[in-house]
C-alpha cells in the first residue's frame, strides 16, 4: 500500500469540506444588489465615507421594512416566506450609523407623517359631526386625546415588549423596528427595567408571525394574532456582544433569527473636499421607498412571489450543503437552520426592489437567488468569524484542550469526533475546533463511512495508521 500517495491525499484535504468558513475581510456584495440598491449603497460610500459593507447592509433592512405582510415567496416549504429582515450591524464608535439610517429612513419617515396628517384630518371631521356645537371646531387636544395610541406608525426606534405589542395592536400587527444605537434596545431586551427578566418573547413571535398574548392589558384586545416584525439595530462591538453571548438570547433561539456582522473599518481622515450624496442615486432610493410602502406595507392584501425552477434548486442546494456540514457547525448555536429561510427573505427583498409594484407578475430568477446566497455567504463569514472570536478565558481553555485531542490521536489513532467527544470531553460546541486545526495543518480530517453510516474522522498528519481507517477498516 503506498503510504505516501494516501498522505498526499490526505494532505489535499486540510480544508473542511463544505464551505461555511469564519470571514472577516471579504467586501460586501455589492454587485448582488439591484441597481437601485448599488447606486445608493456607493452614493452614500462616497457622501459619508463610510464602508461600503455598512451602506450596503442597512440599506437591506430598510428595504426590508417596507415590504410587510404585503408580499411573500412560495418556496417548497408550506408556509410562505415574508421579506422582513432581524438585522444587526456593528462598527467602531464614529461610524456614520446615526447619519446613515436618517438618510435611508427618511422616506419612511415622510410617508408616517403623511399617514399621521390623514388621520388627524379624519378625526378632526369625525369629531366635527359628532360635536353639539357647529359653529366650535376641535381643539388639538381633544384630537389627540381621540388619537391616543392608536396614531398610524410605521417605523419605531425604541420601546419596551408591551409598547411595542401597544403599537403593534393598532398598526395590523406589523411594524419595523430601527435604531442607529441599540444599547438601550439591548439592554430592555435582557430585562434591565424589569428584574433581569428576558424581553425577547415578541421578537421571538415577530420574525415567524405568530401569535402573541401579554400579561398587561395593552388594548381593547390584549391577543395578536399574527406579529411580523423587521428589525434593523446599529451598534457597538460591545453592543453586538453583549447580544451575541447572552444565553437566554441563544438558548431561546432568537439569535438565529439575526443577519449579523461586525464591521472594522477605520475611521477615513476628514479633508477639505465638499461632499454630497449623488442626487440621481437618492431620488431614485425616494421612489423605492414610496413604492414599497404602497404596494406592500400598508397593502390589506398579500400579493405571492413564484419561483423559477432554477431558483428553487438553487436554495435547496444552498440549505443540503448546510445539513451536510451541520456537525462542523455545532458551534453556531442554531443559526445555520435559517440560513436559508433568510436567503429566501433576502432574495425577496432583492426581488422587489427590482421589479417594485409588478413583483408578483414576475418569477424570482436563479440569478436573483444566486444574488441572495452570496449576500448570505457574506453575513456567514462574519457571524462565524464572531462566534468563533476567543472571549475571555476560552483561549486557555480551547489550549488545554488542544493538548488532551492530540495526546489521544497519538496515542490511539484516527478517531471520529464522536469518540473525541466521549474521551476527552470535546463539547459538541466545540467541535468546529477539529476543523480550525485541520486548516492549521496539524491534523487531517475525511468521512470514512464506516458501517454504512457517515463517520467524520480526525487523526494527527503523518500518523502510519491513517490508511487502514481510511481504506475502511473498523472503527477504533
Amino acid at each position: 500500500m503506498n503510504i505516501e500517495k494516501i498522505e498526499k491525499e490526505m494532505k489535499e484535504e486540510i480544508k473542511p469540506n463544505h464551505p461555511f468558513q469564519p470571514d472577516d475581510e471579504k467586501a460586501f456584495p455589492i454587485d448582488a444588489l439591484p441597481p437601485v440598491m448599488n447606486d445608493i449603497a456607493v452614493a452614500l460610500q462616497s457622501g459619508y465615507k463610510a464602508p461600503v459593507d455598512l451602506t450596503s447592509s442597512l440599506s437591506l433592512g430598510v428595504v426590508s421594512a417596507c415590504l410587510g405582510r404585503g408580499v411573500s415567496l412560495r418556496t417548497d416549504h408550506p408556509d410562505p416566506t415574508y421579506g422582513q429582515l432581524y438585522l444587526m450591524v456593528a462598527t467602531l464608535p464614529g461610524g456614520n450609523k446615526t447619519t446613515l439610517l436618517k438618510f435611508l429612513t427618511k422616506q419612511i419617515l415622510s410617508v408616517q407623517k403623511e399617514l399621521r396628517s390623514e388621520q388627524r384630518i379624519n378625526v378632526e371631521n369625525m369629531l366635527k359631526e359628532e360635536m353639539k356645537d357647529k359653529d366650535r371646531l376641535p381643539s388639538k387636544k381633544e384630537i389627540n386625546a381621540e388619537i391616543g395610541k392608536s396614531i398610524n406608525t410605521l417605523v419605531i426606534e425604541h420601546s419596551t415588549q408591551e409598547g411595542l405589542a401597544q403599537t403593534l395592536s393598532y398598526n395590523d400587527e406589523c411594524l419595523a423596528v430601527i435604531s442607529s444605537d441599540c444599547s438601550g434596545v439591548i439592554d430592555d431586551l435582557k430585562g434591565s427595567k424589569n428584574k433581569g427578566n428576558f424581553q425577547g418573547e415578541l421578537l421571538l413571535k415577530g420574525y415567524s408571525g405568530e401569535p402573541f398574548d401579554t400579561n398587561l392589558k395593552v388594548a381593547d384586545d390584549d391577543h395578536l394574532e399574527e406579529v411580523r416584525l423587521s428589525v434593523t439595530w446599529a451598534g457597538t462591538e460591545e453592543t453586538l456582544n453583549d447580544f451575541l453571548f447572552d444565553p437566554r438570547v441563544r438558548e431561546r433561539g432568537l439569535l438565529s433569527r439575526f443577519l449579523f456582522a461586525y464591521l472594522d473599518d477605520p475611521i477615513p481622515l476628514r479633508d477639505t473636499e465638499p461632499r454630497v450624496v449623488d442626487e440621481k442615486a437618492a431620488s431614485a432610493w425616494n421612489r423605492l421607498i414610496v413604492s414599497l410602502l404602497r404596494s406592500y406595507r400598508r397593502s390589506s392584501e398579500t400579493k405571492e412571489v413564484k419561483m423559477s425552477k432554477e431558483a428553487l434548486r438553487e436554495l435547496v442546494d444552498f440549505d443540503n450543503s448546510r445539513i451536510l456540514a451541520q456537525e462542523s457547525l455545532t458551534h453556531c448555536a442554531c443559526l445555520p437552520q435559517r440560513w436559508a429561510e433568510n436567503a429566501g427573505r433576502v432574495a425577496l427583498i432583492l426581488h422587489c426592489a427590482k421589479h417594485l409594484s409588478h413583483a408578483d407578475t414576475h418569477e424570482l430568477s436563479v440569478g436573483t437567488m444566486k444574488n441572495a446566497i452570496r449576500i448570505m455567504m457574506w453575513f456567514i463569514g462574519r457571524e462565524i468569524y464572531l462566534l468563533e472570536k476567543p472571549q475571555r478565558g476560552a483561549e486557555s481553555r480551547h489550549e488545554e484542550l488542544k493538548v488532551r485531542v492530540y495526546d489521544y490521536l497519538n496515542e490511539n489513532g484516527p478517531t471520529t469526533a464522536r469518540i473525541l467527544d466521549r474521551k476527552v470531553g470535546l463539547e459538541v460546541k466545540d467541535r468546529y475546533l477539529l476543523d480550525r486545526w485541520v486548516i492549521a495543518g496539524e491534523l487531517v480530517t475525511w468521512n470514512a463511512n464506516l458501517n454504512g453510516r457517515p463517520s467524520h474522522t480526525y487523526a494527527m498528519i503523518g500518523d502510519p495508521r491513517i490508511p487502514q481507517l481510511y481504506m475502511g477498516g473498523d472503527e477504533a
